[in-house]
C-alpha cells in the first residue's frame, strides 16, 4: 500500500524542520513528507506528488488551490513548548514586553495562547518588523520571540525565545482522520507535552518549597535582630513586621500581616515616604510617650517602588549601648589614679586649692586649671573627675603639645573609614566620642594652634562633633577641663588664643600654687616620695637650708626628679652638700650675689648661664644682631633656619620667652617679628667676659 505524502510548505527552515519532527513522532514512517521553505521553490509537480498540504500559514493557501483545486490544503494549528514558558513565571505583573514574529498572524495568534496558558497579567505587544504601524520598540527592555532571535530590536538585551511553534494536536488528529492513519503513537505526542508540564509544575514546587524555607529563614534574621523591623508593599499593606516592633510599640497579640500602616502605626508619617519615595534616617519619634529612633527607606526595583522598610529603635535602649560601648573603651585605659587624697600638703595655699577643686567638683561647667609646668595640674583634673557625677564615666586626657597639627583632628574628632591614606577601614572614634558622659582633659590648652581652638569653640558651644570624612553629627555629653603654664590673657593681646574660645574655658578657674610658694610642704613632700619608693634618707642640716632656699622651678616634678637621682647616688643613707645637683648649688651662689653688686648685664647673664642653653641663646642673639644692622626684625622660621644646628619649634619659643624675660630681646605682636635689645647687644658682646673665676663654677658650661 503507497504511503501518503504530505507536502510541508513554510516560512523558514527551522520551521519545517520542526513540523517534519513533530509528524514523524506522530506518524512514525507511515508517512513520506516532502518540505518546501521558501515558496519561490513551489511547483505545480510538488503539488500532485502530494496528498496533503500542510502550510504554517494562509498566505500561500490560494495560490496552492489555483494549481490543484482538488488538493486537500490544511493551515497547522500551533501549540508552545511548554518548557520554554518557564522564565515568563519570574516577570511581574503589567511587564511591558515585545512579542517578536515575521508574520502578524503568527504573533497575535501566539498572543492569544499565552494569554490562554495564563499569562494574561503580562503586558504582551506585537511587533513584527518592517511591517507599517508596528508598535515603536524603544522603551522595551523584554522580548520574546519564536525561535527568530534575529528579528529582536538590538537594543533589547532581555530576550526570552519559546522557539519554533510545534503543530498542536487537533492538528495531529485531523491529519490522521483526512489520511485515514492510526492513532496508536498519538500518546507518545501528547506524553512529550504533559512531561514538559510536569517538569515546570515541579520545578514551580521546588521553587514554592525554596521560597517557603526563604522566608522561614527571613523571620528568623528579623526575629534575631534587636530592633523593630516593618515591611509595607507599595500601597502601604503590612507584609512583614518582627517581634521587637510588636514588643517596642505595645500591639496586641494580633496578625498585622496584609493591614494598612494606618491601623497599625497611623503617627509614623509615611504618606511622604511612599509618595516622594524618600528616604528618612534616624528621625525622633514620640510614639506611645517613648521616643523612637526612626529610619524609613523606600524599596525600589527596575526603578519602581515596591514598598517599604521601616525600622526603630527605643532610644533608651540606644543610650545604654552607646554607654556600655563607652564604658568598655575606658578598659582601654581611660580611667584615672588619682584623687584629692593624693594632693600632698597642709601649707594654706594648697589646701585652699583642694577646698575650691572640691567645690567646683560638684558642678558640671568648664574648669580651666592654671599653673607652672610640674605643679600637678592633671592630679587636680582627675581628683574633681573622681569627685564629680561622672566618676563613672571615662577620663580622657589630650596633650596639645604632644599633637601634630595633622593628626590633631582625627584623634579629637575621630575619622570614618578611608577618610585619609592609612585610615582604619572601620574608621576611629575621637577622643571627645571616647569621653561621652565623662571628662575631657585638655593639658596645654595653650599651644593649640588657632584652627583647631575654632573647632574646640564650635564642640563646646554645639556640644557635637563630626568626624573626619564624615557627614553627620555626633551628640557628646562630657565634662572639659583645660590646663595650661601659658598666660591666655597675654596670648590674647598677641593674637596667638581666642579670646570666645578662653571665656567658654575660663567658667571655673582654679589657680595651683607653685612649690616655691609653699615651702612648708617641701619635706612633707620628700617623706611621701621616701615612702612611696620605700627609701629613708637623713639630710645635712646645710642641705635643708640649700632645699628650702631653692626655688624649685619644676615645681613637684622636679622635686620627685630630684628624689629619684639621691636613691641613686647617694651611697649610704645621708644627704650630704657634695650630693647636691649643680643648679641647687648654682642657686645658692646666684642668690648670694645682691642686686647692689649686680648690673643689669650681669643679672642676664648669670640667669641666661644657669640652665644647659647658653650656647643656643648666644646663637639667636647672634642673628638678632645682623638683622639689627638691617633695621628689620625677624620671624621664628628665618631664626630656626639660620640656627647652626636644629631647635624644634616648641624649643626656639622657650629660648626666646627667656631671652625676653631677662630683656635682651623685644618680641613683637603677632607678626612683627622679635628684634635683639640695646641690653641684648651688650649681653652678648660681654658673654665671656663678665664672668668671673667665681661665676663659672657656678654656671654650666656652653655645649
Amino acid at each position: 500500500m503507497k504511503k501518503p505524502t504530505i507536502l510541508l510548505v513554510t516560512i523558514s527552515k527551522k520551521v519545517c524542520k520542526t513540523f517534519e519532527e513533530n509528524l514523524r513522532m506522530f506518524f512514525g514512517s507511515k508517512i513520506s513528507i516532502e518540505t518546501c521553505y521558501e515558496s519561490l521553490h513551489l511547483n505545480k509537480e510538488m503539488i500532485n506528488k502530494a496528498d496533503l498540504v500542510i502550510l504554517s500559514s494562509p498566505v500561500l493557501e490560494d495560490s496552492i488551490k489555483a494549481l490543484k483545486p482538488d488538493i486537500p490544503v490544511m493551515v497547522a494549528r500551533r501549540s508552545i513548548r511548554i518548557a520554554k514558558l518557564e522564565p515568563l513565571l519570574d516577570l511581574a505583573p503589567k511587564t511591558k514586553i515585545l512579542l517578536v514574529t515575521n508574520d502578524i498572524k503568527n504573533v497575535r495568534d501566539s498572543i492569544d495562547l499565552l494569554h490562554s496558558f495564563g499569562f494574561g497579567h503580562l503586558t504582551l505587544v506585537p511587533y513584527v518588523p518592517e511591517v507599517p504601524n508596528a508598535q515603536e520598540a524603544e522603551n522595551f527592555e523584554f522580548a520574546i520571540t519564536l525561535g527568530q532571535v534575529e528579528l529582536v530590536p538590538k537594543h533589547i538585551k532581555k530576550v526570552i525565545d519559546l522557539e519554533n511553534r510545534p503543530i498542536d494536536l487537533t492538528t495531529m488528529l485531523d491529519i490522521a482522520r483526512l489520511l485515514n492513519l492510526s492513532l496508536e503513537k498519538a500518546h507518545f505526542y501528547t506524553a512529550e507535552f504533559f512531561r514538559d508540564f510536569v517538569k515546570m509544575g515541579r520545578n514551580l514546587s521546588l521553587s514554592i518549597q525554596n521560597e517557603k524555607e526563604l522566608t522561614q529563614k527571613l523571620e528568623s534574621v528579623l526575629n534575631a535582630v534587636h530592633e523593630g523591623i516593618i515591611g509595607l508593599d507599595e500601597k502601604g499593606f503590612i507584609t512583614s513586621i518582627n517581634e521587637d516592633a510588636h514588643r517596642i510599640l505595645q500591639l496586641p497579640s494580633i496578625n498585622c500581616i496584609g493591614k494598612h500602616y494606618n491601623e497599625v502605626i497611623p503617627n509614623f508619617q509615611i504618606s511622604e515616604n511612599l509618595g516622594e519615595q524618600t528616604e528618612q534616617l534616624d528621625s525622633i519619634f514620640q510614639i506611645n510617650n517613648r521616643s523612637l529612633l526612626v529610619s524609613k527607606v523606600p524599596l525600589t526595583f527596575n526603578q519602581k517602588l515596591i514598598g517599604l522598610v521601616i525600622t526603630f529603635q527605643d532610644v533608651t535602649r540606644v543610650q545604654r549601648m552607646e554607654q556600655e560601648i563607652r564604658r568598655k573603651s575606658t578598659e582601654l585605659g581611660l580611667t584615672t589614679k588619682y584623687s584629692f587624697d593624693n594632693i600632698i600638703g597642709n601649707s594654706p595655699l594648697i589646701v585652699s586649692a583642694k577646698q575650691k577643686a572640691g567645690r567646683l567638683a560638684k558642678s558640671d561647667y568648664t574648669v580651666l586649671i592654671t599653673g607652672e609646668n610640674g605643679t600637678g595640674k592633671e592630679v587636680f583634673a582627675q581628683a574633681i573627675h573622681n569627685s564629680s557625677e561622672r566618676k563613672e564615666g571615662p577620663f580622657v586626657a589630650v596633650n596639645f603639645a604632644g599633637l601634630t597639627e595633622t593628626l590633631i583632628e582625627s584623634e579629637l574628632f575621630g575619622y570614618e573609614g578611608g577618610a585619609f591614606t592609612g585610615a582604619k577601614k572601620e574608621g576611629k572614634m575621637g577622643l571627645f566620642e571616647l569621653a561621652h558622659n565623662g571628662t575631657i582633659f585638655m593639658d596645654e590648652i595653650g599651644d593649640a594652634s588657632l584652627s583647631i581652638q575654632a573647632s574646640l569653640l564650635r564642640v563646646l558651644q554645639e556640644r557635637q562633633v563630626m568626624r573626619v570624612g564624615g557627614h553627620k553629627v555626633i551628640p557628646i555629653n562630657v565634662r572639659v577641663i583645660a590646663a595650661t603654664n601659658k598666660n591666655l590673657q597675654e596670648m590674647i593681646k598677641e593674637g596667638t588664643f581666642r579670646e570666645d574660645l578662653y571665656y567658654r574655658l575660663n567658667v571655673l578657674p582654679l589657680n595651683i600654687p607653685p612649690l616655691r610658694e609653699r615651702k612648708e610642704d617641701l619635706f612633707t613632700l620628700i617623706d611621701f616620695f621616701f615612702k612611696s619608693n620605700k627609701k629613708n634618707l637623713v639630710f645635712d642640716s646645710d642641705v635643708k637650708n640649700l632645699l628650702i632656699n631653692y626655688n624649685w622651678p619644676g615645681n613637684i616634678r622636679e622635686l620627685e626628679n630630684f628624689i629619684h637621682y639621691l636613691m641613686v647616688i647617694v651611697e649610704g643613707n645621708k644627704v650630704i652638700k657634695d650630693h647636691m645637683p649643680d643648679q641647687i648649688l648654682l642657686s645658692q651662689e646666684t642668690s648670694n650675689l645682691t642686686n647692689d653688686s649686680l648690673s643689669e648685664i650681669e643679672e642676664a647673664i648669670i640667669f641666661l648661664k644657669r640652665g644647659s642653653f647658653a650656647e643656643d641663646y648666644k646663637a639667636i642673639l647672634k642673628i638678632l644682631t645682623i638683622y639689627k644692622k638691617q633695621e628689620t626684625s625677624v620671624g621664628r622660621g628665618i631664626i630656626q633656619e639660620m640656627l647652626p644646628y636644629f631647635l624644634s619649634d616648641s624649643q626656639l619659643k622657650h629660648r626666646l620667652s627667656m631671652l625676653n624675660k631677662v630683656n635682651c630681646i623685644k618680641v613683637g605682636v603677632r607678626k612683627q617679628g622679635t628684634e635683639i635689645t640695646e641690653l641684648g647687644i651688650e649681653v652678648l658682646s660681654r658673654f665671656e667676659d663678665l664672668m668671673t673665676s667665681n661665676e663659672r663654677k657656678a654656671v654650666i658650661s656652653f655645649k
